[in-house]
């Protein structure tokens, strides 16, 4: 680790910006004509399965059976209708919800489950 000192030796001396040189290139800010719905591709959209899961579950969590049948077909709804925030927030929960099941499919948790449990019964 450098540490470096002043002392009253150095000559350090700061200019205020001027005017800009007139060869450097100016860049000026273009909105965005995408909206967020193109952000991600056909891939990454989630299915009205997954939205209706991911929003059911996190229903169930916070009230119960009844609340999670409400927020699964709510879920839907605005992800379907809405392109704002409350349309992007159910979106991503129904990506996170398609994410765990394909990764479940891929560890084969399914299978493992069922193995598990006949292991219990087994014996």
């Amino acid at each position: 680790m450098n540490i470096f000192k002043m002392t009253s030796n150095d000559n350090y001396s700061f200019e205020p910006v001027g005017t800009v040189d007139p060869s450097a290139p100016v860049v000026e800010a273009v909105p965005s004509t995408t909206s967020p719905e193109t952000y991600y591709d056909e891939a990454e959209r989630p299915s009205d399965t997954a939205i209706m899961v991911g929003c059911g579950l996190m229903g169930w969590v916070i009230a119960g059976p009844f609340l999670a049948i409400i927020t699964a077909l709510g879920g839907k709804f605005v992800a379907d209708r809405n392109q704002g925030p409350i349309g992007d927030s159910s979106r991503a929960v129904g990506r996170i919800a398609s994410a765990a099941g394909k990764k479940a499919e891929e560890e084969r948790l399914l299978c493992k489950l069922k193995a598990s449990i006949y292991s219990i019964f087994s014996k």
